[in-house]
């Protein structure tokens, strides 16, 4: 099988690529500015090996410069995200986010035997809908979405994956959406919560830890568990034009 991983250097990314190569027949490209991550371990052994190509170029030009027409699967997880980039950038959030997945599109248009392209959406459609008691958790994908009419700067990065969401579906591709929920594990980085308590344990053990948002409830889903439900999901055929919430099964619980 020959795969294209947008986004093939971040924590999902890379950790689907570590699953892939495990069948040695595979064969992976990974686009990503690569030279952001160059601390890190896992990112630099993939590189490594024969079966991985790196991609380093444009992903809004990805017609001009890769010129592979027989991919079997392509998953897009590359986009601009992180609470701070996106708040500070939001006009560049959605224009980025939105032209990339449609110059991606046509990429994939371009593929002789694609059996599926997999854009990975997020969580974060169902905000404002949970916010206003219009859906409930557990929350089904077939709930109603509903948008921030205060134009806040932070919406841009949901607004471009509901706008994603919508263009794979016109797309006339076959494809699968993915929503992933709070999912963690080694080398997702500090900016999320079970890392970032962790870092506060470390380094201030002996003083007074401060837990923010201490009642919030989630569902924590192992990045293992998530890398085996994407992967089954992807290559199941009946799962063709659907979308899926990618998080674990067990009750919520609150941070604190």
């Amino acid at each position: 099988m020959k795969y294209l991983i947008t986004g093939g250097a971040g924590f999902i990314g890379i950790k689907l690529a570590q699953r892939l190569l495990k069948n040695k027949k595979n064969r992976i490209y990974i686009k990503e500015d690569c030279e952001k991550k160059n601390g890190d371990k896992n990112l630099l052994k993939i590189i490594k090996n024969k079966n991985i190509k790196k991609i380093k170029k444009d992903l809004n030009y990805i017609s001009d410069y890769l010129k592979v027409y027989n991919f079997d699967y392509i998953y897009h997880f590359a986009a601009i995200l992180g609470v701070k980039k996106v708040i500070n950038n939001p006009f560049t959030t959605l224009k980025e986010n939105i032209l990339t997945t449609i110059n991606l599109i046509n990429f994939s248009k371009k593929q002789k035997k694609l059996k599926k392209i997999c854009f990975t959406s997020t969580s974060e459609v169902y905000a404002y809908s949970l916010r206003n008691k219009i859906a409930k958790y557990p929350t089904p994908e077939d709930v109603d979405f509903l948008i921030s009419r205060d134009f806040n700067p932070r919406s841009s990065y949901l607004l471009s994956k509901i706008v994603g969401e919508f263009l794979i579906n016109y797309s006339k591709l076959n494809f699968v959406i993915f929503r992933p929920h709070n999912i963690f594990g080694p080398q997702m980085g500090f900016k999320h919560v079970i890392p970032q308590l962790t870092k506060k344990i470390l380094k201030d053990s002996k003083n007074k830890i401060v837990v923010q948002n201490a009642k919030h409830k989630r569902t924590f889903c192992d990045i293992n568990f998530a890398i085996e439900l994407i992967l089954k999901i992807s290559h199941n055929k009946n799962s063709t034009k659907k979308i899926f919430n990618i998080g674990s099964p067990d009750r919520e619980i609150t941070v604190i």
